[in-house]
């Protein structure tokens, strides 16, 4: 036989050649190609090494990481928590002249021995006083806890309502009864020092029971605690809260 026409053999691997280059390349593969991972994983990177233009692995998870918002300092905490319940606690003030201005005076007479008696068969006034003080507890509480929420925006959580609970419990257990009952109360003693039997005088409303002066510290915690779980501000305690925006960080704005 012509030994130009003897089939060829198949050659074995040439052992100067490079055992992990690539066919048709002659150069090594990326150690991200399957097969050359030394784990034996043989995992392949997205967009591949060998690319001059490509990033390394660190750049992509940097990339994709979310930033944390940070946290509000403890001290603006508590000085906006005590800031806001003095202020509140000073509204009492107003709170407790409205209620004088509104409420009806007690009819009284001075029966000689018997001392001063309400000079009305049924007197309806200390009801009415109770009653006035109780509906404006209530809708001063409801003020303050909107009007808490609202400016407040940046200072919301269980230290907000702490502040605000407290200063309406101290304005309306407190300052407006003192106030309100304050006003007159000095006419109405020498009145009652110099009258003498059969007199009458109009005396100043007062406050008798305990619940209307309870009413502004449970309206500010009810509204103020429906105020933060219809909002969908996931946490109310980390700064720059918006209303609607959902988590308060960098990409909330975006």
């Amino acid at each position: 036989m012509n030994p130009s026409q003897e089939p060829a053999l198949p050659h074995g691997p040439d052992p100067t050649a490079d055992p992990t280059a690539v066919p048709g390349t002659g150069s090594s593969p990326s150690p991200w190609a399957p097969g050359a991972d030394p784990d034996g994983y043989g995992l392949a990177h997205p967009t591949g090494l060998d690319d001059p233009h490509a990033l390394p692995p660190e750049a992509y998870a940097e990339g994709w990481e979310q930033p944390r918002p940070s946290r509000r300092p403890w001290r603006r905490t508590v000085v906006v928590a005590v800031v806001t319940g003095l202020v509140i606690f000073a509204l009492g003030g107003p709170l407790g002249l409205l209620w004088h201005w509104l409420a009806p005076s007690v009819p009284v007479l001075d029966a000689g021995a018997g001392g001063i008696v309400v000079n009305d068969p049924s007197p309806e006034q200390y009801i009415a006083a109770d009653g006035w003080y109780a509906m404006l507890g209530l809708g001063f509480g409801l003020v303050v806890a909107v009007v808490a929420w609202l400016v407040m925006r940046k200072d919301r959580g269980p230290f907000l309502l702490l502040g605000v609970v407290l200063g309406t419990f101290g304005a309306g257990y407190l300052m407006g009864p003192w106030i309100g009952g304050l006003i007159g109360r000095g006419s109405y003693h020498h009145w009652e020092q110099t009258a003498v039997q059969g007199a009458t005088y109009l005396a100043p409303p007062q406050v008798h029971s305990v619940g209307p002066r309870l009413v502004p510290a449970f309206a500010a915690a009810i509204v103020l605690t429906l105020l933060a779980g219809w909002s969908n501000d996931p946490d109310l305690d980390e700064p720059g809260a918006k209303p609607g925006q959902g988590p308060n960080t960098d990409f909330s704005d975006a």
